[in-house]
């Protein structure tokens, strides 16, 4: 069974609201964001493309501005998943710290309306994954037990040395944004402190495993340093390098992003297990007009030098458990 990790839809008002256009570009805080794709609405087209490219279901997932968004959102999904119960699992978008209305709609989108999940971005109200005003959005996904998709911040804040006069922030300061926060859940103990969340990072962590072995190497050297020299304390006991790596081997990545790049697979699986990794497209953005390509993507996976199991898992097996399908 194949199974999209990443696979975007949201209801045509968005796409109204924002245009109307394929092909418009959405700003945001002056700079583009994506540009539109009339496929993100239009269920009968995806599900074309899901056949025509081989994937069996897509798990769902929109990353957005306000609140009243989110639950238009997730009743859009649930609706899709009644529809097409088979082929469409869908996550509760969700505004962390918006307040305890957001964490009331969660719940409400996940133990009514049924979807399988939350999708959240790196960054909440300008906070880091590792802030603690997150802790009860933590809390109450750990006590609903759905995993947690972190996808992309739009266009993230505080990277203002990362400008340029060209759309440095779609190629190159989202990623960063993914990989510091993706390091910030391991170092900042917040896996340590919610050992029952699942975390499912976009995007190979944002190309995380570039600067995994220079992270590494700084939590073994400088041991307590490493988190005293910045007035902090390790969240996890000695040995350091050997504990950073078993709780970074918590997280799980997706393999959108890169529109079936095997250069981004081969340096992921430099660092990161291959059971921790997700088949998906990031469609309609990536793999756009050509389901071909997605099934050369799929061809190249099942051809790497990893057991079958393991390849099933990373085609849909490790979705379908964290889904619990």
């Amino acid at each position: 069974m194949i199974i999209d990790w990443q696979h975007h839809a949201s209801p045509k008002v968005f796409f109204d609201r924002r245009g109307g256009k394929a092909g418009a570009p959405v700003m945001q805080n002056g700079k583009v964001n994506l540009r539109l794709r009339p496929e993100v609405y239009q269920i009968d087209m995806q599900l074309d493309y899901m056949d025509a490219a081989g994937i069996d279901m897509s798990v769902l997932s929109a990353t957005l501005e306000n609140h009243d968004d989110c639950s238009i959102t997730g009743e859009f999904y649930a609706e899709v998943m009644r529809d097409h119960p088979d082929r469409f699992a869908g996550l509760a978008p969700c505004l962390p710290l918006h307040g305890p209305e957001a964490l009331a709609e969660l719940e409400h989108a996940v133990t009514e309306l049924g979807l399988k999940g939350v999708v959240i971005s790196p960054q909440n109200a300008g906070e880091a994954m590792d802030s603690q005003k997150m802790w009860p959005f933590y809390e109450l996904v750990q006590k609903l037990d759905v995993p947690i998709f972190v996808h992309i911040s739009g266009v993230p804040v505080g990277y203002d040395a990362l400008e340029a006069d060209w759309n440095i922030n779609v190629t190159m300061t989202r990623e960063f944004d993914v990989a510091s926060n993706a390091i910030r859940l391991v170092n900042s103990g917040v896996l340590t402190k919610f050992p029952g969340l699942n975390f499912v990072i976009a995007h190979f962590g944002g190309g995380v495993s570039s600067i995994y072995e220079r992270v590494e190497r700084y939590v073994y050297s400088w041991g307590d340093r490493f988190w005293e020299d910045q007035g902090g304390k390790a969240p996890f006991a000695q040995p350091y390098k050997q504990s950073f790596r078993e709780v970074f081997d918590r997280l799980y990545f997706d393999m959108a992003g890169f529109e079936g790049g095997m250069n981004a697979v081969n340096c992921a699986l430099t660092t990161i297990r291959p059971d921790r990794l997700l088949f998906a497209t990031d469609y309609p953005y990536n793999f756009s007009d050509d389901p071909e390509m997605v099934k050369q993507y799929v061809e190249n996976i099942r051809a790497l030098n990893l057991a079958p199991e393991i390849i099933d898992g990373i085609l849909g097996g490790t979705a379908a458990q964290l889904l619990k399908l």
